[in-house]
């Protein structure tokens, strides 16, 4: 039976025994000369040579020695060179990587994304994934180790981040499946278990009209001016990211409609930063306002005061608001009033809600809100202009202003 090949950027048997040597000049340059037949006491010349056969990425096998004062130091010095050797081959991931240089490699091919994205991955790898994970070799992350670690994660951290590393545990697996490092990615098989999500609370349209006159009335509000960011929220269900992002450039209060295209995110490293893009490709597009809201943005433009990004809700110095400071602020008020716990996605189920009762269909509300319809594919998404009249006069009849 004929012996096996060795793999690719494998080595053979390291083989180590005792040299007699001289020095000899090689173009200026002083180079080491093993003599022939190897000494009868080694010690006599205080050197050892460590040697085996290894093939390169082009299939041929070459020999590659180091040597050393100890037969010790000699087998070190070769096995350094040969990880060296290893590392400068074409093949960046091997069934031996370990899932820390794996998450390495991971995230480096995910620079481009969104920084959110990227905070979001940068985060499940160095806090949820590594500890446990990190040196675990890529052919030891089976299914089954898999699984118990995401069953652990559930318990420990929730069903959000137990959700996320596993999203980011199968672009790590499927990055070593393009290697070749294995056949199959383990993460395909691995369940999270059924947790029911506990989304944002709808504002009971009855209950709409009397929280935007508290809002109105509250002297904290008027005083960090998120009185019209509330009722822009609440008045047409865009995400909070998009409203802060809202440009004049953006509003033609003529034809009473604006146009979303960006939203505003906080990056780890770069701070508040707006994105010219929405949060997702559905997320662009052109709405009617109520004409609760053509009045409201009109007074602003009159008497809102100037501010270097040509923003419509800046902060009151003129910068971008943080939507997460902006979410506290909310929360606080909340309290403050004695009003339930309503997010700003609340108010986007309430916008939902009150669509849905004047009769627009689900492909109107889901353009309208930004997100693909369910019962449709993303190639249905022709038009980003609906909402028109119809739909503007519903969400007037629910802001309860005169």
């Amino acid at each position: 039976m004929p012996r096996p090949r060795t793999p690719l950027s494998s080595y053979g048997r390291i083989t180590i025994d005792a040299v007699a040597y001289a020095t000899a000049s090689d173009g200026g340059r002083r180079r080491l000369v093993v003599l022939e037949p190897p000494p009868a006491d080694p010690r006599a010349h205080g050197l050892w040579r460590a040697r085996t056969r290894f093939r390169f990425e082009d299939g041929r096998l070459r020999q590659v020695e180091r040597f050393g004062a100890s037969r010790a130091k000699a087998e070190a010095a070769l096995k350094r060179a040969l990880a060296d050797a290893q590392l400068s081959t074409g093949v960046e991931v091997r069934r031996e990587t370990s899932m820390r240089d794996l998450s390495a490699r991971f995230l480096a091919s995910k620079a481009d994304r969104a920084p959110r994205t990227i905070e979001a991955y940068t985060y499940s790898v160095e806090r949820v994934i590594l500890p446990r994970l990190g040196d675990v070799r890529i052919m030891e992350a089976t299914p089954e180790r898999l699984q118990r670690f995401l069953d652990a994660v559930r318990l420990e951290h929730g069903a959000g981040a137990a959700k996320t590393a596993r999203a980011v545990l199968s672009g790590m697996m499927g990055l070593a499946t393009r290697s070749d490092a294995i056949r199959q990615n383990p993460v395909r098989e691995l369940a999270l278990g059924k947790a029911k999500a506990k989304g944002a609370t709808a504002v009971p349209l009855d209950e709409l009209p009397a929280l935007l006159v508290a809002v109105r009335g509250d002297e904290r509000m008027r005083e960090l001016d998120l009185v019209d960011v509330v009722e822009f929220v609440a008045g047409t269900g865009v995400r909070i990211s998009e409203a802060l992002a809202l440009a004049w450039e953006d509003v033609d209060l003529g034809a009473g409609v604006v146009t979303i295209r960006a939203n505003v995110v906080r990056a780890t490293g770069r701070g508040v930063i707006r994105q010219d893009h929405s949060k997702t490709d559905a997320g662009s597009r052109r709405i009617t306002l109520p004409g609760v809201l053509v009045g409201v943005l009109g007074d602003r433009r009159v008497h809102g005061g100037p501010n270097p990004h040509g923003l419509v809700f800046p902060t009151v110095l003129g910068n971008l608001r943080d939507p997460r400071n902006t979410a506290r602020d909310w929360a606080a008020a909340r309290d403050r009033l004695g009003l339930a716990a309503y997010t700003f996605h609340s108010f986007r189920k309430t916008v939902a809600t009150a669509l849905d009762q004047a009769g627009l269909s689900a492909r109107d509300i889901a353009e309208y809100l930004g997100h693909a319809d369910p019962s449709l594919t993303l190639g249905v998404y022709m038009s980003k202009t609906v909402g028109g009249s119809k739909a503007a006069s519903a969400l007037d009849a629910v802001m309860g202003r005169e």
